[in-house]
């Protein structure tokens, strides 16, 4: 796998242009260790004394930059793939949730130790889990997006944080919703993705798909606005806050193309912007090649972006809104996880994991063990 970083004094100008830097393994010297929270699928037995054969997984990863190596810290087996994240505050632990049409909810310590499982089977309604939860400022909630599987209804339960266990629940203001996030009120943001599925993962109706933006109030479930792009084949599905050079904070959202025809979906866009009053496409780049995985907030108020089916990581930036710059060529570029200074970003792939910094070239480690992970991961530490 390569990576590419971008030159920092063209950055500072406004990325008036970019150029690639290559890739030196003494830059992570400097880098301290850092605590990922994970969910991923292993092909093969785990090191030990985990000892756990091929299957999905939930965990934590402890990655030593310095000396160059990975160290698995825990592994969760789930019956059905993990997907969505959530640290705890303090990075005590963390939340993971199933993918579409799975049941299960677990919290876990910050040495991937199990806590407590939730199953869907054992709650009324019918639904099952459609792959993020998010936790509420105070630590207290959990919001889980969940859908009737037959028709793809919509529905965000709110949970206890302590015991995952569902108490109470809102419409998400349309169908499929895959990602919600808070804005600055304390409203759900909700990425209805539009899409209804077989139970075994095949979309139907694509003709027919509705996909939208929806401001819920989580007191009372009233749906306060909803937000359509003009592309009806655009799929919103992954959310990211970040500040705006010019202080106002966007929303960014990660699209997928549902076209009919492959030239079509690859052309598609891979990002859309919230403002709080208007939903927009700021370029029609077709770099991201119609999927995006993954989206985290990045420098200068930019967006990074994974694409994975297509091995790459794709950056937007304010300072030249209509291009898209590529900032990593990696085999099946998923997890997405900015530090906290937002300066630099933690890459997973099938092939291994990497650190991406603005102003310091950095060099991907190859996973000691058979692991791929999925789109998304979480940083507890460092």
């Amino acid at each position: 796998m390569t990576l590419r970083t971008t030159d920092r004094r063209q950055f500072l100008r406004g990325l008036s242009a970019l150029s690639a830097l290559a890739l030196l393994p003494a830059a992570q010297a400097a880098a301290p260790p850092t605590v990922l929270a994970a969910a991923w699928l292993a092909g093969g037995d785990l090191p030990a004394p985990l000892a756990q054969g091929a299957g999905h997984y939930v965990g934590t990863l402890r990655i030593d930059w310095s000396a160059r190596q990975i160290h698995m810290l825990g592994a969760i087996p789930v019956p059905h793939r993990p997907h969505g994240i959530v640290a705890m505050p303090g990075g005590e632990g963390f939340y993971a949730v199933a993918f579409r049409h799975g049941r299960w909810l677990l919290a876990a310590d910050a040495r991937g130790r199990e806590l407590r499982r939730v199953d869907l089977a054992s709650e009324p309604g019918g639904r099952t889990f459609n792959g993020h939860v998010e936790l509420s400022p105070d630590g207290q909630w959990l919001f889980t997006t969940e859908v009737v599987p037959a028709t793809g209804e919509g529905w965000i339960s709110v949970r206890s944080a302590r015991t995952l266990a569902r108490v109470a629940q809102l419409r998400s203001g349309g169908v499929e919703p895959h990602q919600l996030l808070l804005d600055d009120e304390g409203m759900m943001l909700v990425a209805n993705g539009g899409l209804r599925w077989t139970r075994d993962d095949q979309k139907i109706g694509v003709e027919h798909m509705d996909s939208s933006l929806a401001r819920v109030n989580p007191e009372n479930g009233a749906l306060l606005g909803q937000w359509r792009l003009r592309d009806a084949r655009l799929s919103l599905r992954h959310l990211a806050w970040n500040m705006q050079p010019s202080g106002r904070r966007v929303l960014g959202i990660a699209l997928q193309g549902n076209h009919d025809a492959p030239e079509q979906r690859r052309a598609a866009p891979a990002l859309a912007l919230w403002d709080g009053q208007a939903l927009d496409i700021p370029s029609q780049s077709p770099l991201g090649l119609g999927y995006i995985g993954d989206i985290a907030p990045g420098p200068g108020g930019g967006f990074l972006m994974s694409a994975e089916i297509h091995d790459r990581v794709v950056f937007w930036h304010p300072g030249e809104a209509e291009k898209l710059f590529l900032i990593a060529d990696m085999s099946r570029a998923a997890a997405l996880a900015p530090s906290g200074a937002e300066r630099s970003l933690f890459i997973g792939g099938e092939k291994g994991v990497a650190r991406w910094e603005l102003n310091r070239p950095a060099a991907p480690l190859p996973w000691p063990f058979p692991i791929a992970p999925d789109h998304h991961w979480a940083v507890l530490e460092g």
